[in-house]
C-alpha cells in the first residue's frame, strides 16, 4: 500500500511538472519573436540564409545614406536603403562587414555575424519602436 501511494505522488508531481513547462511553452517562444530585441535576417546572392539578434548600444543614429562607416579600410559598400515601420532594409557587398541599425528609442543595434560577398539584409527593431536608419560597420 504504502508503495503504491509512493508510486503516486511522484505521478501526480510528474504530471504538475508537465502541465507546468507546458504553461511555460508559449512565453518562451514569444521571446524569440524579436518582440522585445532587434533582430536581423539577411540572404545572400546565392540564396543562403542567415539571422541573428542585435547588441545593443547607444544611438549615433545619422539617417544620411546607407553607407560603411570607419577607416578607408572598409571593404563594403551599401545600397538600396530604406525604412518601412520597424524594419530598415538595403543590400551590401564586400569582405568582412557586420551591419546595424539605429532605433527610435535611441539604441543602436549591431550584429556579430560578418559577412562576405553580397547580401540583402532586413534589420528589425524591437516592438513599439521605429527604425531611423542603418548601414554596415567594416571588419
Amino acid at each position: 500500500m504504502m508503495i503504491r501511494k509512493n508510486l503516486g505522488l511522484v505521478g501526480a508531481g510528474a504530471m504538475l511538472m508537465l502541465g507546468a513547462g507546458v504553461g511555460l511553452a508559449p512565453a518562451a517562444s514569444a521571446a524569440s519573436t524579436g518582440d522585445g530585441q532587434a533582430v536581423s535576417t539577411s540572404q545572400s546572392s546565392k540564396g543562403q540564409v542567415k539571422s541573428g539578434v542585435g547588441t545593443k548600444s547607444l544611438s549615433k543614429a545619422g539617417g544620411a545614406a546607407a553607407a560603411s562607416e570607419g577607416d578607408v579600410n572598409i571593404n563594403a559598400s551599401c545600397w538600396n536603403g530604406r525604412t518601412s515601420g520597424r524594419n530598415f532594409y538595403m543590400t551590401c557587398s564586400g569582405n568582412g562587414y557586420r551591419v546595424y541599425v539605429d532605433c527610435s528609442n535611441g539604441y543602436r543595434y549591431t550584429f556579430g555575424t560578418y559577412y562576405y560577398g553580397t547580401w540583402n539584409h532586413t534589420l528589425t527593431c524591437p516592438s513599439g519602436t521605429n527604425a531611423i536608419w542603418g548601414g554596415s560597420i567594416g571588419g
